[in-house]
């Protein structure tokens, strides 16, 4: 769920207009739609301040509600350790073309902060195209 659709969520659950958020947020109607829409985002102070009208965490916009969010990998398994200064992945997908067979999903793990960075190698990459244009 992206910021503004929890933007919007948490308005119309109170069941009020952008009108009134934009009053007490002394902004204008068009700001709070542009953040609803995606279009602008709000900056951090008025990101404390939505939180605080809505009552909830900073986290709870930000982050949006994770059981709403599409899970894209159905299961992700580490692989038998680091090749190349690479962690292996083994990853399946609910979609059956998620990837041409033979294209290799790599990522890097930072093991100090959880971020993972997935990557496809060149050579992958042209085995993606190709079968895009078969």
């Amino acid at each position: 769920m992206t910021l503004g659709e929890t933007l919007k969520e948490y308005r119309q659950a109170n069941h009020w207009p952008q009108e009134m958020i934009a009053q007490k947020m002394m902004v204008t109607r068009t700001s709070i739609s542009n953040w609803e829409t995606g279009k602008t985002f709000p900056d951090i102070v008025n990101i404390m301040k939505l939180s605080t009208i809505y009552g909830c965490t900073i986290d709870d916009l930000v982050k949006g509600d994770r059981k709403k969010m599409k899970k894209t990998f159905r299961t992700m398994t580490y692989g038998a350790g680091i090749k190349d200064g690479t962690m292996r992945l083994k990853i399946e997908t609910d979609a059956t073309k998620f990837f041409p067979r033979g294209v290799e999903v790599k990522a890097n793990v930072d093991m100090e902060t959880g971020e993972v960075v997935f990557f496809v190698e060149q050579n992958d990459l042209d085995k993606i195209k190709q079968s895009l244009d078969e």
